[in-house]
């Protein structure tokens, strides 16, 4: 691959299409390449002004120092079910070409952000996991992904497609080295009617990682989709996830966990669109801050003309652990129909409990055990609502790891 950084409009098509040459894009995959291309020339960098962005600044973020396209391998780990397609993007082969092809970019548009037209023209990476009609898919797919070379921009894309009352769960683990990386994911979610799909991703990166996510759904008629995120690492960890809830009867469960430590930034934007009757939605995302670190929560619940009887809940809680952590949080409603069932946002911030803390001491636990205990009861009713015993555990093991790390 060519040295060729993102300084320009003509290396930015110049290097993208040299990754489509070399990956050996399909037909449709090379077009969508050459269009994210031209678009990201032109789209600008996100500044405070927008409201998303207003705890981030961006003005002196040089995108020119990384190159695209170094790494992208990642491993499927999968039970071998008739009726379940997994495929990399690269060199797919019927059906998954064609169901790449119809799906790709559809629920996430190419000209969203300068982000997504970057990673788009810069793809490299891609996972389709497809589920036919009425398959069940019982035991959970997992996506490896490593990134270790330095000053690389990474652009993964997830695409999950679900058929007519088919049920799927994906677990995504994303890890990178200690070096200067950029990264930028994708994740569609398509469920068909009627179909239940859980998508978890767990952000364990580096400490000079810089991760920008857009994930959204677009459900159908009497679909469900739950989504858990779990960010134990990285110096940026931004996301913007979406659920659309355009099918009567659908559901949407969004929730996240955070641990920031040290310098760490963990920006969640969120939009909890009913846009059909019948929908419903909850949200609950916890974050635990040491250090220096902060959470920036920003959380939009519409209610459109047309979702009459919608049901939807929108949490944010924080927990500060040291004097110089910080916490904004942003619990928005838009409301456009009178006929619902109920529309609730909440939002906190503040220290562990001291009586609490107290109580723990007369007992004869040390300060920091106690202090400990509480975090893993405030962040464990949000692992709570995860069904999956083994999945659990492991997002357990993974909050333990991070804490002990920073004690």
């Amino acid at each position: 691959m060519s040295t060729t950084t993102m300084q320009s409009a003509p290396a930015i098509e110049a290097a993208s299409l040299a990754l489509g040459t070399h990956l050996g894009d399909q037909p449709a995959v090379a077009t969508l390449r050459a269009a994210a291309a031209a678009a990201a020339s032109a789209l600008p960098m996100p500044t405070r002004i927008e409201r998303p962005w207003k705890y981030l600044d961006l003005s002196d973020f040089d995108l020119s120092g990384y190159q695209p396209g170094l790494e992208g391998d990642f491993t499927f780990v999968s039970p071998a079910l008739d009726g379940l397609t997994l495929s990399q993007f690269s060199g797919a082969q019927s059906p998954a070409a064609e169901i790449i092809a119809r799906n790709l970019a559809s629920v996430v548009p190419v000209a969203r952000s300068k982000f997504t037209a970057l990673h788009y023209a810069f793809m490299r990476g891609g996972a389709l996991i497809a589920a036919a009609a009425n398959v069940e898919v019982k035991e959970p797919v997992r996506i490896v992904r490593e990134y270790t070379a330095a000053n690389q921009l990474a652009t993964p894309h997830t695409l999950i497609v679900a058929g007519a009352n088919s049920v799927v769960n994906v677990i995504e683990d994303c890890r990178s080295s200690e070096e200067d990386i950029l990264v930028l994911p994708v994740v569609e979610i398509i469920p068909g009617p009627g179909a239940q799909v859980r998508y978890t991703v767990l952000h364990r990166w580096g400490s000079q990682t810089r991760v920008f996510v857009e994930q959204r759904t677009v459900t159908e008629r009497d679909s469900s989709v739950v989504s858990m995120s779990l960010a134990a690492g990285g110096l940026v960890v931004k996301s913007h996830i979406e659920s659309s809830l355009a099918g009567r009867g659908s559901s949407s469960e969004l929730y996240g966990v955070n641990i920031g430590d040290g310098a760490e930034h963990v920006d969640a934007y969120t939009t909890q669109d009913h846009i059909a009757a019948d929908t419903r939605s909850d949200l609950l995302f916890k974050s635990a801050l040491r250090g220096e670190s902060r959470a920036v929560y920003y959380g939009l619940t519409r209610v459109g003309l047309g979702a009459k009887n919608a049901d939807a809940n929108q949490e944010n809680r924080n927990l500060l652990l040291s004097e110089y952590a910080k916490a904004d949080s942003d619990p928005v409603l838009e409301i456009l129909t009178n006929d619902v069932i109920r529309v609730s946002h909440g939002a906190t911030a503040g220290p562990v409990d001291e009586e609490q803390l107290y109580y723990l001491q007369a007992r004869g636990i040390p300060r920091p055990e106690g202090e400990a205990l509480l975090v893993r009861g405030f962040l464990g009713q949000v692992l709570d609502r995860v069904t999956d015993e083994a999945l659990r555990e492991e997002l357990a093991a993974a909050l333990d790891e991070k804490l002990e790390a920073g004690a």
